[in-house]
């Protein structure tokens, strides 16, 4: 491509204003869309891209404006779109780029399984306004949520994986317009947020900060540590009214997640220094086991939560236990050493009570190895229960309201989705992802507030792909073993902590005894349950059989309360739900 003169690129530039306009003449925007601080939200791909997003939603039109500012030459096109998991092959991409004798063009293209970028032959981008600011071009462009069109992304409620590039566009059409995986930025973000009021923080809130002190990571792959630390000294009850966390920016991406739990024990107990390791409850001393109530977490992605105006959680008090255990999860798979940590979260704390008190409940698959997910799959669905016994005995009789939600789980975690059943009725879903990344877990305050009512049933549901496994992946605490949880948070708080569910054990014996006697497996009941799972050689047909057996077969049910102990029933063995099949949608 020739370079253009001084004086081509003026008459560029006066095509652009001309075209800016006639553009702004006819698109009729309420407001002058360049001013900035119209849009909402915004993410910057900086330092690797000199590329800042911007965006706003219309949830009654379903339409998503986008704004993009970006460094870029005349002779450059810059890509902006979407694909799964951040995948170059079918891409749905918006380019923008420059020509010197008709202006700026913006069109609606996508990229084919050779990850060749090949224009749309519907274009639903619309570009509104263009703007040239000293060495920055403004570009702004609108499209619907959802579209007819095949080479579209579908844009949802969950997480959404922005693809971005700058290149020269002689270069690009040297390369034949093949997209390369290098040439790619990626942003993962939520598109589509809540469109109910953010609360605002008031002025005069105290901030807490709790953190551990100067730990050098271990080099161990997987390592949870536990740091046992005491409040300040709350002559009165208090209100948490917001957490975020707070990431030495030399160990992000190692710091995998972290919650902060308080210990359930009468205000006058003392409990025993504690900041080591603590991957196993044998690591830990006695009293550890009462630190199980959440007052906050975090995971990689997540960003802030503000409570409701109406409710807080509550600290501080004269029978009110000072002490409190930040447990923080370190993923070191390339064994760094000289890592030196001092991460946490920040709370900001009120004295002005609300109306409720708020909490935390986990929803979904107990922390075991008795769920597993055999190799080579490009889908394998894991449900868990939080069944309507165990609602209809812990919850008040008028409910309680959820109103944010962070769903959990590791790296073959593809989609997470959490259903609500009442009286044989499928209501409205809690929550979903179908772009789950274990790379960006926020606390997403939900759409709608859920109110759960006595009786209800939850089941959290994650798909998992393992094609890349070469043996089978159990439940556990590892970055490599899988987890499947859905962390709501809720008001007004009860005693109910945890409400999930696994297999029950002497059921999984009787499949592993099925596999001895119909395959002929190794099996040794003596040797503990993970053994048994790794020892199968796994085809089609046993994948087929643990699917059906996990399909049919009675849960153990936790029931917790917040010191770790069920709440009275039977709850091993529990008959599966079988009617969530039957569900009619309401």
């Amino acid at each position: 491509m020739t370079l253009l003169t001084k004086r081509q690129k003026l008459a560029v530039l006066m095509s652009v204003f001309v075209l800016v306009h006639n553009i702004r003449a006819r698109v009729a925007h309420e407001i002058d869309s360049l001013e900035p601080n119209l849009y909402r939200y915004e993410f910057t791909y900086y330092p690797q891209l000199p590329v800042k997003v911007s965006w706003d939603i219309d949830d009654l039109n379903f339409a998503i404006y986008f704004r993009i500012q970006v460094e870029m030459e005349l002779d450059d096109v810059i890509g902006i779109g979407f694909s799964n998991y951040g995948d170059i092959k079918n891409a749905d991409l918006a380019l923008f780029w420059f020509d010197s004798d008709t202006g700026p063009h913006l069109q609606d293209m996508y990229t084919n399984e050779e990850e060749i970028i090949q224009p749309d032959e519907q274009q639903d981008y619309k570009l509104t306004t263009v703007d040239v600011k000293r060495d920055k071009v403004i570009i702004e462009f609108e499209r619907s949520y959802e579209t007819d069109d095949v080479n579209d992304y579908s844009i949802d409620r969950g997480t959404t994986h922005v693809i971005a590039f700058l290149e020269r566009t002689s270069r690009m059409m040297e390369n034949g317009m093949k997209l390369k995986q290098e040439d790619i930025k990626l942003n993962r973000v939520q598109l589509l947020k809540s469109q109910l009021p953010e609360p605002k923080l008031p002025s005069d809130v105290q901030v807490l900060h709790v953190h551990v002190n100067q730990v050098e990571v271990p080099l161990d792959e997987t390592t949870y540590w536990c740091s046992l630390q005491q409040l300040p000294h709350f002559k009165s009850k208090l209100h948490i009214i917001r957490f975020e966390g707070a990431i030495n920016e030399e160990t992000q991406g190692i710091v995998h997640h972290l919650e902060v739990f308080h210990c359930q024990v009468e205000a006058h107990v003392i409990l025993p220094p504690y900041d080591a390791p603590c991957s196993s409850k044998s690591e830990r001393p006695l009293g550890l086991e009462s630190c199980t109530k959440v007052l906050g977490a975090w995971a990689m992605g997540a960003k802030g939560i503000s409570y409701p105006d109406e409710a807080g959680v509550p600290i501080g008090g004269k029978t009110f236990s000072r002490y409190i255990m930040l447990e923080i999860h370190y993923n070191n798979p390339r064994h760094m050493s000289g890592l030196i940590d001092n991460s946490g979260i920040t709370f900001f704390i009120t004295d002005k009570l609300r109306k409720y008190d708020a909490g935390v409940m986990e929803i979904g698959l107990e922390y075991t190895d008795k769920m597993a997910l055999p190799p080579g799959l490009k889908e394998w669905k894991l449900n868990g229960y939080c069944v309507s016994r165990c609602t209809k005995i812990a919850l008040p009789n008028k409910g309680i309201y959820v109103f944010a939600s962070q769903l959990h789980a590791h790296l073959t975690g593809m989609k997470i989705y959490t259903k609500h059943y009442r009286d044989g009725v499928e209501l409205p879903e809690l929550n979903r992802d179908n772009h789950y990344s274990p790379h960006f877990q926020e606390i997403r305050r939900l759409h709608r507030v859920v109110r759960l009512m006595p009786g209800d049933e939850i089941v959290n549901t994650c798909v998992d792909q393992t094609s890349e496994r070469k043996n089978v992946t159990l439940g556990g605490f590892s970055i490599y073993d899988e987890m499947c949880v859905n962390y709501i948070h809720y008001y007004p708080i009860t005693d109910l902590e945890v409400c999930k569910s696994s297999i029950a054990t002497e059921y999984l014996y009787e499949i592993f005894s099925f596999f001895k006697w119909i395959y002929n497996e190794p099996i040794d009941i003596s040797k503990g349950i993970s053994y048994n799972y790794q020892i199968i050689s796994w085809n089609n047909e046993k994948i087929h059989d643990l699917k059906a057996f996990y399909d049919s077969s009675p849960l153990s049910v936790q029931c917790n309360r917040s010191d770790g102990e069920r709440f009275p029933g039977t709850w091993e063995p529990y008959p599966i739900p079988m009617k969530v099949n039957k569900m009619r949608q309401k």
